[in-house]
């Protein structure tokens, strides 16, 4: 793992040629993940904001989730977004590496694994995310915040091993449903970053034939598939979420559930 880039919008015009090519991608973005999706983005909130996360067993089994990068200081600022060669979404060529957001990634704290600050553990609690009290899961950058108000440092040789961990990195996007889903299926900013792919059965490929535009049709055959054992489509548990007015948007599952991409809508 290492730093990549300053954090920033990732609209970045100048991987377009003009604004009117950038509407037209947009539109089609929009456009082609309402028929993936089975349902148009303009039902979900537009003021609300949305990010995409990688989570999953994979994380625990590479040991990524306990690599100490995750806590330097710049990334868990937001200063610098990080890459971890073991966190793809595809193992195949022409995907960019996976930039992530430390600062709005949520880590796990067992508070019982070192002898913390009582008034560490108070403050981690009050912004525990999980809400369950007896190990806290907390955005990166609050775990910066209060490691530097009560002196604790994690990646010393005082706490052990297994003080923290990462629950949930945060695929770097914009806020918006539709950034979220480009970076969820590896999409850059325009019709270059495409990967046509040709797996796809038939029941796929009637699913995703109303996509409008065909780089972007090609692209999402890798996405658009429930039964795929490389990277799975979970229609349940999407329209499960959505009929019960719940946070999930999308999620796909990889390498037989070793990883999930979530697209969520999320608090301030």
């Amino acid at each position: 793992m290492h730093a990549v880039a300053l954090l920033g919008s990732p609209h970045v015009m100048s991987a377009l040629s003009t604004p009117a090519v950038h509407d037209d991608w947009e539109r089609s973005l929009t456009q082609a993940f309402g028929v993936l999706l089975g349902r148009p983005l303009s039902d979900f909130d537009p003021g609300a904001e949305y990010a995409v996360y990688y989570s999953g067993n994979w994380l625990y089994e590479t040991g990524s989730n306990t690599d100490p990068a995750w806590l330097e200081p710049a990334a868990l600022a937001g200063r610098e977004t990080t890459t971890d060669e073991n966190l793809l979404l595809l193992d195949e060529v022409g995907y960019p590496a996976l930039r992530f957001d430390a600062s709005r990634s949520l880590f796990e704290i067992d508070i019982y694994a070192a002898e913390f600050p009582a008034a560490f553990k108070e403050e981690l609690a009050a912004v525990d995310l999980a809400g369950s009290g007896r190990l806290p899961e907390v955005r990166g950058v609050d775990l910066a915040r209060l490691t530097a108000r009560h002196g604790v440092d994690l990646t010393s040789s005082g706490p052990p091993e297994n003080a923290w961990c990462l629950t949930r990195a945060r695929i770097v996007s914009d806020g918006t449903l539709l950034d979220a889903l480009r970076a969820a299926t590896g999409m850059g900013q325009g019709p270059d970053s495409l990967v046509p792919s040709g797996k796809a059965d038939a029941e796929t490929e009637a699913a995703i034939a109303a996509v409008e535009h065909p780089g972007i049709r090609a692209h999402l055959r890798a996405f658009g598939d429930p039964g795929s054992d490389d990277i799975a489509l979970c229609l349940y548990s999407m329209r499960k979420s959505w009929e019960e007015n719940g946070p999930l948007v999308a999620e796909w599952q990889g390498a037989v559930d070793q990883y999930e991409i979530t697209v969520q809508q999320v608090g301030a």
